[in-house]
């Protein structure tokens, strides 16, 4: 095995390693470590006193981990050219691969911005003049590198991809409907309350505010059809603002069933010649870490397909 490939499966998260598994769990128990240590450092200086008491000490964690997610980075691009073609999103795009397309393909990967984004703005102020208030907003963009070794992340975002042109559907109408509440709620309380509601615009909030049922009170209509009109607005955005949380909810929970669906063919395939070996349990075990299923539930599931493995070689016997 070459360098560069070992390289990549030890970068690689260890339940998606093809070898080196121990390697890559000590590496990202090491990131992770770093990363959770960068994030607290960057809460920290934000209490008063503290960056002037440690404000050396902080500097320094964030030198050190901006080098070790410099040499992270550097490394991903350059073993991403051993990539294995299951790494890949898809068939056509292996066939074109070679090891500097393989590296553009990781380049353009949400994860990969995600690393850039880690690492550019403190690379950044030492040539640009920045505001320092914007560099510490990217610096929390940092925990979204987590997201690399999270299984439930990941299920999310693929929930978000597949979901995509529904959100924006739903996201479209929100904001016709928002716009249209703005208006309406203008129209009927401008001359009541010129300041709270001086134009549509400043009316936005207001509609946000009421869409949401958050209600903060800050703004408020006083004119009995003000009242009247917040009051269908408020029950109307319960039933709009649902609308994004029920195509989540029910794409992550069709994503989840369909996870279980390919542990369950996973076992039956297992149970086709009668035996269940040391083999068997151990590729089961990464199947179910590679799908995050619960332990619990994939004990169930092998006991559950065992049982019926049994009956249904007894009818055929008899």
């Amino acid at each position: 095995m070459s360098l560069q490939t070992t390289c990549y499966n030890i970068l690689a998260s260890y339940k998606d390693a093809q070898s080196h598994h121990k390697a890559s769990k000590y590496f990202d128990v090491i990131l992770v470590t770093v990363i959770v240590i960068n994030i607290a450092t960057m809460m920290l200086s934000t209490v008063p006193g503290t960056s002037s008491q440690w404000g050396t000490e902080l500097h320094i964690i964030e030198v050190v981990s901006v080098v070790l997610f410099t040499l992270e980075y550097i490394l991903r691009i350059w073993s991403s050219a051993a990539a294995p073609p299951l790494a890949l999103a898809s068939s056509k795009d292996v066939q074109l691969h070679t090891p500097w397309q393989k590296r553009w393909y990781y380049l353009k990967s949400p994860m990969a911005l995600i690393d850039l984004l880690a690492i550019l703005p403190f690379y950044l102020s030492m040539f640009v003049t920045l505001d320092l208030r914007i560099l510490r907003v990217f610096r929390v963009l940092r925990i979204l590198k987590l997201g690399r070794y999270s299984r439930s992340m990941q299920t999310l975002i693929t929930v978000i991809r597949s979901e995509s042109h529904s959100l924006v559907a739903a996201l479209s109408v929100l904001m016709l409907f928002t716009v249209i509440a703005a208006t309406c709620i203008y129209y009927i309380e401008h001359t009541a309350q010129p300041e709270a509601f001086s134009s549509i615009p400043a009316s936005l909030w207001w509609a946000v505010a009421t869409l949401t049922t958050v209600g903060y009170g800050d703004i408020v209509p006083i004119t009995p059809g003000g009242k009247i009109f917040g009051g269908l607005i408020t029950i109307l955005g319960i039933c709009f603002y649902a609308l994004p949380a029920g195509i989540l909810s029910s794409s992550f929970t069709a994503q989840m069933q369909l996870k279980r669906d390919r542990f369950k063919e996973t076992v039956r395939t297992a149970l086709e010649d009668g035996k269940f070996s040391d083999h068997d349990a151990n590729h089961l075990e990464r199947m179910r870490a590679l799908l995050d299923l619960d332990e619990e539930e994939a004990r169930l599931i092998i006991r559950l397909l065992q049982h019926h493995h049994k009956n249904d070689s007894r009818e055929k016997d008899s």
